[in-house]
Formats: C-alpha cells, sequence, structure tokens
C-alpha cells in the first residue's frame, strides 16, 4: 500500500522535515553549557535543568566539581557531565560555616577562602579548559550559530561567567540558588531594592523593620558591595590563572553580559518587591510529587500513627559539635509522641530510642511529601525550605549559616514555623518547638496556604518547565537584550540624577545670592 498518491505529497513531507531539522524556529539543537558551584545542593538544581534542556533536544554538557560526583541519580540522565577536581570538601564547606556562626559572621567571610581556591582550580585545569572549548557550543544545523549557543551559569559560580568569555558565548542566563541575594544580585543585574523594606544580605532582623533596622539596612547597601569586593571577588580575580584562559582581564562579577535572571524561589515565600523584566521568579526547581518510599522508611513511618517527623541538617551536620551538644536533640526527640527520621551522617552514631531512626541519606522530598510526616526540623538551607513549604510541612528551623538566617525570616514572616538559636539551644526549647509546630492550627493552615500558592502554577508549567522556556526565549531572541533596563546603558549621574540635582543646586545658589543682593541693597 503506498503512503503517497502523488510525487509532491513524498517531496512535501521530505521539506517539511528538512524545514524542522535546519531553522530554529521550528526545531530545536542549540548547544548549551551549564555549570555549578561547588556545593552539592547547586549541582542538584542545575542537574534537574539540564534534564529538562536535553529533554527538549538540545545538547547539554553540565560542568560540576568533584566533590558533586555523589549528586543522587545523576548517572541516569542523557546529558555529558565533567568534572573539575575542587580543593573543596564538604568538612570545609561546614567548619567554615561553624567559624562564621562562632563570630557571629552572616557575609560568611571564613568560607570566601574556599570560593577562591576553587576559583584558582578551575582556572588552572587547562585540560577541561580546552575541552570545553573544543565542544563547539554552536547550533547543530543553523546557518547562524552565534545566535544559537547559550551557557547556563549558578549566578554564584563566578567561573562560568569567566568561562563564558573564554569561550565566547554569546547568550548567558544566569540562575539564582540563594534568592535575590541583595545587595550583589540587584547590583548586577539592577534589580530596584527599596531598603525600606528590602532586607540586604547581613540583615538578621524580622522582615518589619523598625528605624533602627532600616538604618542598618542602608548601611550595609553602602559598605556590604565594597566589602565583598575587597576581600572576595579582588583576591579571586588575582587568583585565577589567565594564562590558561588566554584573557589579558576578567569580566567584573558586577557587570553581567547575561540578560535572565532566574530565580529558583516562590513569591508565596519571598516579599514582593519590583524586579525587572529579565528577572524571572520561576518557583522552587527540585520539589515535586512525592515517590514512592524504600519499604524501611515506610513501615517505620507505618508504625506510629501520630505522625512522623523528620529532621536534617543538609550539609554542615558537622558543624553542630562546634556549635551546640548533638545530646540536645536526643533527649528532646526521646519525650515526643511522634516518630523521628534524622539525616545523621555521623557514623559514630549513640544509642536511641526506638522512636528515632538515623539514616546517612534519606530521600528528603519524599519524605516530606508523604502524608504521616508532620513537621520538619531543618538548617535553613533554600532547597529544604522550598521542599518542605511546598509539601505544606511546618518547620522548625535552626538556622546554621549563611542565606540560612534570611530564610528563617521568611519562615516567620509567613508563620509556616519557629525559629531556634543553635548557640543557645536546649532539649525543652526543641521539644516545645516541634509540638508547637504540629499543633498551632494557625501555623498548620498558613503552610498549607503557602504550599497552595507554590502549586497553582500559571498555565500549569513546573518551575523547571518555566525556567528552560525563558532559557528557550533567550535563544530565539538573541538574548532577549531588548528587555534590559536603561541602567546597563545610561551614565551613572544620569541614573541617580546627579546632574538634575547639580543643576537644582545652583539655581538654588543664585536665588539665595539674589535675595542676599536685594537685602542688601534696599534693606
Amino acid at each position: 500500500m503506498l503512503l503517497f498518491n502523488k510525487p509532491w505529497q513524498a517531496i512535501a513531507v521530505v521539506m517539511l522535515c528538512l524545514l524542522f531539522m535546519t531553522n530554529p524556529q521550528y526545531g530545536n539543537g542549540a548547544k548549551i553549557l551549564s555549570i555549578a558551584l561547588f556545593y552539592p545542593s547547586h549541582a542538584r538544581v542545575m542537574k534537574e535543568i539540564a534534564a529538562q534542556l536535553q529533554a527538549r533536544d538540545h545538547s547539554v554538557v553540565l560542568v560540576i566539581s568533584s566533590i558533586s560526583e555523589t549528586v543522587q541519580d545523576l548517572h541516569e540522565y542523557q546529558f555529558k557531565t565533567k568534572y573539575y577536581q575542587t580543593p573543596v570538601t564538604k568538612s570545609a564547606i561546614s567548619d567554615c560555616s561553624a567559624i562564621a556562626l562562632q563570630n557571629n559572621d552572616p557575609l560568611l567571610t571564613a568560607c570566601y577562602e574556599l570560593i577562591i581556591s576553587d576559583a584558582r582550580a578551575f582556572s588552572n585545569d587547562k585540560k577541561l579548559l580546552d575541552e570545553l572549548k573544543n565542544e563547539n557550543f554552536v547550533v547543530l544545523n543553523f546557518s547562524a550559530p552565534h545566535d544559537r549557543n547559550a551557557i547556563v551559569c549558578d549566578v554564584s559560580c563566578y567561573m562560568c561567567q569567566v568561562v563564558a568569555e573564554y569561550i565566547d558565548i554569546k547568550i548567558q542566563v544566569d540562575v539564582s540558588l540563594f534568592g535575590f541575594g541583595d545587595p550583589l544580585l540587584a547590583r548586577a543585574f539592577n534589580i530596584p531594592s527599596p531598603l525600606a523594606y528590602v532586607r540586604q544580605v547581613g540583615l538578621t532582623s524580622p522582615y518589619k523593620m523598625g528605624l533602627y533596622h532600616r538604618t542598618f539596612n542602608v548601611i550595609l547597601r553602602l559598605i556590604v558591595p565594597f566589602f565583598i569586593d575587597q576581600f572576595m571577588f579582588n583576591p579571586m580575580y588575582a587568583a585565577i590563572n589567565t594564562t590558561n584562559l588566554g584573557l589579558d582581564s576578567l569580566p567584573n562579577y558586577s557587570i553581567k553580559r547575561s540578560t535572565f535572571l532566574l530565580v529558583n524561589s516562590d513569591f508565596a515565600l519571598e516579599n514582593s518587591r519590583p524586579i525587572t523584566p529579565t528577572t524571572k521568579v520561576v518557583g522552587p526547581i527540585l520539589p515535586r510529587p512525592p515517590a514512592a518510599l524504600p519499604p524501611n522508611l515506610q513501615q517505620f513511618i507505618n508504625s506510629n500513627n501520630k505522625g512522623t517527623i523528620v529532621v536534617s541538617f543538609g550539609s554542615v551536620f558537622s558543624a553542630l559539635k562546634f556549635l551546640t551538644d548533638i545530646q540536645i536533640f536526643f533527649h528532646s526527640f526521646d519525650r515526643l509522641p511522634y516518630n523521628v527520621i534524622w539525616k545523621y551522617p555521623d557514623e559514630n552514631r549513640v544509642n536511641m530510642d526506638n522512636s528515632i531512626k538515623t539514616v546517612q541519606w534519606l530521600p528528603q522530598n519524599d519524605l516530606l511529601g508523604h502524608p504521616n510526616v508532620i513537621a520538619f526540623v531543618t538548617h535553613c538551607g533554600l532547597n529544604s525550605v522550598l521542599e518542605a513549604a511546598y509539601h505544606g510541612v511546618p518547620m522548625v528551623a535552626i538556622p546554621v549559616a549563611g542565606d540560612g538566617y534570611d530564610h528563617a525570616q521568611k519562615i516567620l514572616a509567613k508563620n509556616i514555623g519557629v525559629v531556634l538559636d543553635v548557640k543557645t539551644i536546649t532539649s525543652d526549647e526543641v521539644f516545645n518547638a516541634i509540638m508547637q509546630v504540629t499543633t498551632d492550627k494557625s501555623i498548620i493552615a498558613s503552610v498549607k496556604r503557602v504550599a497552595k500558592c507554590i502549586k497553582n502554577r500559571p498555565n500549569n508549567r513546573t518551575p523547571v518547565e518555566e525556567a528552560v522556556d525563558w532559557i528557550e526565549y533567550a535563544l530565539g531572541n538573541e538574548g532577549g537584550h531588548y528587555l534590559r533596563t536603561m541602567e546597563y546603558t545610561i551614565p551613572w549621574y544620569k541614573l541617580y540624577l546627579i546632574d538634575i540635582f547639580t543643576i537644582f543646586f545652583i539655581a538654588l545658589f543664585i536665588i539665595l545670592k539674589i535675595f542676599q543682593f536685594i537685602h542688601k541693597k534696599f534693606f
């Protein structure tokens, strides 16, 4: 049986296939590089974006650090993964976080050396740099390749910005894995940051700021960029091997060639604020409907119909021993009427009650999505907070380092949990906090409302789908540079109206002189 009655029908089908293969408006085929900072949690998010890009027929190369090789399920994806050897270790991350907390240092200056040494190691890896350059990041079967290659950067990974210059990739899209990060991202992407209500990094006050905190907020906005430039970025620029990169100068972190900033968060948690047309709050990328639990965890949860508490301090677990007595948690968990599943990576475990189960790894998203899980004790890493909020699980927030303080304040502001101070914590406080979040109807109602807002996505697009939609939009529209605001092009004195105020002051000065002259002349 013939498929076509006439020859012209077969020719038309062939021509249509060729059109889809060669025309970027109808076919995909961009080649995309993606680079994440050394944190395994960052690699997890960038992995999800890479997988979605690959599913849409783009060719993806994901570069992550050697300590991220253990990221769950990474081997199951079809995209190409390359690793660079970083001198940073998980214990070093935890230790510097503990030092920062002991020193009341929310800017994490103790961790700057890790970021600097990581950038140095990446730039010294000439083999990797050559491999990336030889990947030929151009679109397949497209006549204008300079418009159809892209790099997707973890915005906290400066080396991604450097590699974009090194390979000369024209289209760059950044992904923020720590929220808005004022003032760093506000400065780099010209995002409005009203100091009356947008908290700057380093401020540990409540979201509703009084006069004192607003004053301190303004001071932070002025000094934090200078401080980080002097103690992190400038030493990092000096540490990078420009010879391997063949660059005469390095790009300034605060001057972005990228157009879009994709924020891995949701206004259901973030306070509402003005953003630019190129800033897209796509929602939490990692949370998803829960999968079936391993039999041992499911059986343990089923053994107590009152509920189960999940406890995880992420990669900073070992920092707890510098900050508090671990026995505090066991003593509080022993008294609970609930079961407890604790991610406890320390091999030197202690004897515990049958209601407490410690595991070295747990499927956190799937556990939080289980209907019998009724609370989450967390160190306030952003991904952990987003997963708990997505599944409507109230939180006991115990921030240990970095942006955890800010996320803890979001939990308080949205009334979806309580916050404890890890340095002064007691067994009674932990016990009472868990009992409060599992019985307080207002907290339970608030977290369910937040979960509903997060899941109610426009056009039924998941956050990772929306993120990749914007990456493809950048690919199809020359990067989307037309959406950039005027801050990128006008001089600073025009941006801050210095010329206008100068005219006003001159005019005021002239008027005052005229009045002085008239007063002396006639009075």
